[in-house]
């Protein structure tokens, strides 16, 4: 059975809708009802998964927050034991909290692992109060398991963190500065073009917050509320700025895999724009996208802004027909007939270069 267990453990790392099944084993496996997974970030609501028959209860536990208040949850967080341990053993020992309350009808063992992106994971394999404490012979079985427990949970949180990395990155290539983060607005990852932004404290600040601005820090606190608690989609937000007076807006979106990841902090996706009359594409994302050479680059840059044909070719010193030719290609290369549905789709790539003209 033990060798079965950890083949699942580590499938469930991949996938996570696999945790419920797992912790169903694993509550077998300790002659417990069942078992849970309860991730608690630094601040914020924990994040759980439990084996079917414990979900009533977790649900109600959390939904209340009951968990605030509770003596086991602050225990399981501080505990620095790298084994498992019998919640008897655990509490009686704290100022004689009693191990089972009312409130808490079940008898627990557990244990703690520490995570790459600051959480917490609590495992915890539960049986009823009338079933009696965990015998403690169970304890060395348990912890035979835990290192491929340990290995599962960071696998699972790296995962996590790697799709919000990947996904500022991304954004980052387009010239678009972003951030993911928490749900509670703790910063998990910013690309290159946010942090170089002097409205944005440093990466790693103790505050917690992403701006200097508290004005701009209340904004984003209400902006996640709205879309954390489903009452808005998306938000969009004025961003207050020192270096210069063009206006900055940050668009707050949802942001999150499957609703079984626990591991999985990344809530809420930031990226800011700069509100102003954008400048034409560069020359390079022109290629990128539409293989276009320079000089078509150039040429197209130039009726962005405004240029007629006629002028253009006289600037740059060539024969009106070699513009022509020129937009011929372009409108090839781009799908398009005309000037205007041309400059259609510069207006809406535009975005993506990172810069604004002035209003």
């Amino acid at each position: 059975m033990l060798e079965s267990l950890i083949d699942r453990i580590y499938e469930a790392a991949g996938t996570p809708e696999l945790w419920p099944n797992v912790l169903d084993c694993l509550g077998d496996y300790a002659a417990s009802d069942g078992s849970v997974l309860m991730v608690l970030p630094p601040t914020g609501t924990p994040r759980w998964i439990a084996s079917p028959g414990l979900e009533e209860r977790l649900a109600h536990y959390t939904a209340s927050s009951s968990w605030r208040s509770s003596g086991r949850t602050a225990q399981w967080r501080t505990l620095a034991h790298t084994g498992f341990v019998r919640d008897v053993d655990l509490l009686s020992a704290s100022r004689g909290i009693p191990p089972c309350r009312i409130d808490e009808p079940f008898w627990q063992v557990g244990t703690t692992i520490p995570l790459p992106t600051g959480d917490v994971a609590i495992v915890t394999a539960e049986r009823r109060a009338d079933h009696g404490p965990h015998d403690p012979g169970i304890l060395p079985r348990l912890d035979a398991l835990r290192p491929h427990l340990v290995r599962a949970c960071q696998l699972s949180a790296r995962f996590g963190a790697e799709r919000a990395r990947v996904t500022t990155a991304a954004l980052n290539r387009i010239g678009l500065p972003a951030a993911v983060l928490t749900a509670s607005g703790r910063v998990l990852t910013m690309n290159s073009h946010l942090q170089e932004r002097d409205e944005i404290l440093p990466c790693g600040t103790q505050s917690g917050h992403m701006f200097k601005n508290l004005v701009n820090v209340k904004l984003l606190q209400d902006a996640i509320g709205n879309v954390i608690g489903g009452r808005s989609a998306a938000q969009t937000m004025p961003v207050r700025t020192f270096t210069d007076h063009r206006a900055l807006i940050a668009h707050v979106l949802r942001f999150g895999g499957g609703a079984d990841d626990v591991f999985d902090a990344a809530a809420i996706l930031l990226i800011l724009a700069q509100v102003g009359a954008p400048a034409a594409p560069d020359n390079g994302l022109l290629h990128v996208l539409f293989d276009l050479t320079p000089a078509e680059a150039r040429l197209l840059r130039a009726l962005a802004g405004g240029s007629r044909l006629q002028s253009y070719a006289a600037s740059v010193g060539v024969q009106p027909s070699t513009v022509r030719t020129q937009l011929t290609s372009i409108f090839n290369k781009t799908g398009t007939k005309r000037q205007a549905e041309l400059l259609s789709i510069v207006a809406s790539i535009s975005m993506f270069n990172g810069q604004a003209a002035p209003c």
